[in-house]
């Protein structure tokens, strides 16, 4: 698997996902396919960061998804939807530690024994582990897929 660093990212299609990273540095790991991109930039910049390139503001974006899916707790993020990236996130986006998930990088997932975190599958076979329950990751599929269906049907609607 290739690594390498970057000063900035912007998430397109092969992002999978974007965690935090402990190091003094290089505080973002993002993984793609068969490929790790340490960042210096913070999860929470890159998502800022890519959602300007994707054509409007984080803060856009986020009241779009409460208005659309009716609640404000954790909620996805189309980055870009033209192409497709849409990202939720791991636990509360105020949390440090929060980490962005590509929905249609996600392959399966399932709860681990014992109540404790997730596995999570991508498209690349690869596999992690992460704190979140696998409840909470069935929730944030299921409001990204409400959202990716909405943003589908305006799309389908205007042709």
């Amino acid at each position: 698997m290739g690594e390498e660093v970057r000063e900035a990212y912007i998430i397109n299609p092969d992002t999978m996902a974007v965690f935090s990273n402990l190091h003094p540095t290089n505080v973002s790991k993002i993984l793609e396919p068969n490929r790790v991109i340490y960042c210096r930039k913070t999860p929470k910049q890159i998502i800022t960061e890519s959602c300007l390139m994707g054509g409007s503001t984080l803060i856009g974006r986020q009241m779009a998804m409460e208005k659309i899916l009716q609640t404000k707790s954790k909620l996805p993020v189309p980055v870009n939807p033209s192409e497709g990236t849409f990202m939720f996130p791991t636990m509360s986006p105020r949390n440090m530690y929060c980490g962005w998930i590509s929905f249609y990088h996600v392959k399966e997932y399932e709860e681990n024994k014992g109540d404790q975190g997730s596995k999570v599958m991508f498209s690349d076979e690869s596999i992690i582990d992460i704190t979140t329950s696998g409840y909470s990751i069935k929730r944030q599929m299921q409001l990204t897929g409400l959202a990716i269906a909405t943003f589908s049907r305006s799309l389908y609607m205007k042709s």
